[in-house]
């Protein structure tokens, strides 16, 4: 088989490897309904392959149906990964460690969300009212079952689950697929269309091939797009933001067979080549999958289309390899290559796919053919298509510091309401406009540097400006609040002068323990404080809040013995950041210092001290300020995850402790509590015998135990970590 397949390469060698020091993106996708990412040696297999095919990324499925090959704050865990092995993550320290380092993009099947395998968690069992519809009420569409992102819940569930992959783990980029409807007739969730009903106010179903109504579907998609490509740039700008999109019969020669032709447009609603102008994803991998035997014109058409519609980011066509020979590869990736009749070239080469490599002279479905990825590289004698190494096409806009992006939400100032399909309108060097998606959620992309004026104009509401500076290279963030207005507190003094039931509300907050940790209740921090908040929602969250979130809030002040928190609250998010670690000495309760204890960042604290009494809910720690640690009410972050409570140490134990702070009243004292999210957030320095010992050598050292006879128990006793 080796010799054949090589002999193929030395007979067909049409396509000129690249000169040395070049950049081109050469990656396959791997996909998880194959061998790829679900064990150590699946993955030292893929890079091994990868490597020896001279490749540079991989495009790995994280998320193939609603479910995750990592650690995810909101889908279980995949059926066939009962070990909840972290492929994505040693997937990441595998492929950047070695040589050469190969980029990892995480690839999330957007909309399809099919083969529950009966999880109750899983979001087609749990949210049955997020899933896209046909005309006729079907919830399957013979491909997959997929939400509708015209539901603004289910749109923001997908996005969060993007946010969640990018925050938690060193991705080069994230990757859409399955980003659109699942055909013409499709999109017919009952929330979705009296949102369209509303906008454009009409009633009943409209007609699957209704103008307005497809480009209402096409405006969904882009919508989740949008939200997800300017919110990672404002967190990880250099990440890469791709998709996978959609080819299908014969390509079109012009905007018009486009625009009423194409199947993106006419079929799927994915309007890729607007994505591409506005600036909302960075590589279009073209899923231009065709026979070159019986169809390499319709993929000619294709991957040129793709090239001439670049604007200011990249095309990555790829070769739907599955289906062809070894010379049939190498023939699309010479076309690939080659130049437009505009003279415009593509960026890279992708491959589909990393388990089905090819196609055997007879037509056999060749799997993980060695001969496939060694021969992309070939030898000294047969060079193959990626004889020479390449770097990955550096993104230069995403560097570019003439540029800066402007997101945000728009509320209803009173009730946090978003406000659906508001304009929101940019004037500055440039004019552009917007509307809200269903979570109120806008925003611009390249925005030249310098002041704008933003206007924002929903129905029901007088407009509201607000002026701001746009800098080079970051994303600037306005949340908008409509309506009547409404008094901030903004500061942990102002809530404290309000009193027992008061309405209260907070606007871009930082959270800082969240549902994913905490039941019934998430923790956020104000300005300038040290301590955090409790906060229980009104209902139940729907979608997990984690640290990092940004909310407004508006609810209640109230009281949990004799913990001030705020209760029957309304949330919304508005926001996202990457927490990041600060040393501080900040005073915690405001008047006395904590011995031995560190801010680590706002709400978040690190205190040490022995236990001095406790019980499996809750444990006491010594010092001139009291110090509780609550064990209970809490779980580990996965939406599967039981609550269990932190095994309680033993009285006389000397432990650190990290925690969210939050303080109560007791009578005239003051008392710190701190909740531990995980038990590593809890650990015992030393135990009873320990405490014990060290407490005798102080007895006995007297007033003068700093001279002399401490100082050998603080060096040599005090460190141990065991009795």
């Amino acid at each position: 088989m080796l010799v054949r397949a090589l002999a193929l390469f030395m007979l067909l060698v049409v396509t000129a490897p690249i000169r040395s020091g070049a950049q081109e993106l050469r990656a396959f996708w791997a996909d998880a309904f194959n061998p790829a990412i679900k064990s150590r040696g699946e993955i030292d297999d893929l890079l091994r392959r990868l490597r020896s095919a001279n490749c540079n990324a991989v495009f790995v499925q994280v998320r193939k149906s609603g479910d995750a090959y990592y650690e995810s704050r909101y889908e279980p865990w995949a059926a066939d990964n009962p070990e909840r092995f972290d492929g994505l993550r040693y997937l990441i320290q595998a492929a950047h460690s070695g040589t050469p380092r190969i980029q990892v993009h995480a690839w999330i099947n957007t909309c399809a969300v099919g083969r529950s395998h009966g999880n109750p968690w899983h979001v087609a069992i749990r949210r049955p009212d997020w899933l896209s519809l046909s005309d006729k009420g079907e919830e399957y569409d013979g491909e997959a079952t997929k939400i509708d992102p015209g539901h603004p819940e289910a749109a923001d569930h997908t996005f969060r689950i993007y946010m969640d992959v990018l925050r938690h783990y060193d991705v080069d980029g994230i990757h859409f697929d399955f980003v659109r409807y699942g055909g013409a007739n499709w999109g017919y969730n009952p929330v979705s269309v009296a949102r369209f009903n509303n906008a454009y106010g009409r009633q009943g179903n409209p007609p699957p091939a209704d103008p307005q109504w497809q480009q209402w579907r096409r405006d969904q998609v882009t919508a989740l797009v949008r939200k997800v490509y300017v919110m990672a740039s404002s967190m990880k700008r250099p990440v890469a933001v791709s998709a996978a999109t959609i080819t299908w019969g014969k390509g079109p020669e012009n905007l018009d067979e486009w625009k009423t032709k194409s199947a993106p447009m006419t079929r799927v609603f994915q309007d890729w080549r607007a994505w591409m102008e506005e600036g909302i994803i960075d590589l279009n991998c073209l899923m231009s999958y065709y026979s070159e035997a019986k169809h390499a014109d319709w993929y000619r058409l294709w991957i040129d289309w793709a090239k001439d519609h670049q604007y200011r980011r990249y095309a990555i066509p790829s070769s739907g390899s599955w289906l062809n020979t070894i010379p049939e590869v190498q023939k699309q990736i010479a076309a690939i290559r080659a130049p437009s009749r505009r003279g415009n070239r593509a960026r890279g080469v992708l491959l589909y796919c990393y388990a089905e490599t090819n196609r055997s002279a007879g037509g056999k479905e060749e799997r993980y053919n060695e001969a496939f990825y060694s021969g992309l590289a070939g030898t000294g004698a047969a060079p193959g298509p990626f004889a020479k190494p390449a770097e990955a096409p550096i993104l230069q806009w995403k560097t570019n510091q003439n540029t800066g992006n402007v997101q945000g939400f728009v509320l209803d100032s009173v009730s946090l309401r978003p406000i659906d399909g508001a304009i929101v309108a940019l004037h500055g060097a440039v004019k552009r406009a917007v509307r809200t998606d269903g979570t109120g959620y806008y925003a611009f992309v390249d925005v030249p540097k310098g002041s704008v004026t933003l206007t924002f104009s929903g129905r029901g509401y007088s407009p509201q400006r607000a002026g701001l500076i746009v800098k080079g290279g970051t994303t600037v963030d306005q949340c908008v609040y409509l309506g009547t207005p409404v008094q901030n507190v903004g500061s942990m003094n102002a809530l404290a002068r309000l009193g027992e039931g008061a309405p209260v509300q907070l606007r871009s907050v930082p959270v800082v323990g969240g549902t994913d940790y905490y039941i019934d209740r998430f923790y956020v921090v104000l300005p300038g404080s040290a301590c955090a908040i409790r906060v229980e929602p009104q209902t139940a969250m729907r979608i997990p809040l984690q640290e990092g979130d940004l909310v407004s809030i508006s609810g209640a002040v109230g009281a949990r013995m004799g913990e001030r928190c705020i209760e029957n609250a309304v949330v919304r998010l508005v926001g996202m950041s990457i927490p990041t670690n600060r040393s501080s000495s900040q005073s915690l309760t405001g008047s006395v210092s904590v011995p031995d204890s560190r801010v680590i960042r706002s709400g978040l604290v690190r205190v040490e001290g022995v236990v001095q009494q406790g019980n499996e809910r809750r444990v006491v720690l010594d010092g001139p300020v009291p110090i509780e640690v609550v064990l209970a009410g809490r779980k580990p972050p996965g939406v599967e995850d039981d609550a269990i409570p932190i095994p309680a140490p033993a009285v006389l134990s000397r432990v650190a402790v990290t925690g969210i702070a939050t303080l109560r009243t007791d009578g005239p004292r003051t008392v710190l509590v701190l909740h531990p999210r995980t038990p590593e957030d809890l650990i015992v320095l030393a135990g009873p015998s320990v405490t014990r010992l060290h407490r005798a050598a102080r007895m006995a050292a007297g007033p003068f135990r700093d001279n002399h006879p401490l100082s050998f128990m603080e060096r040599y006793v005090w460190p141990y970590n065991a009795e």
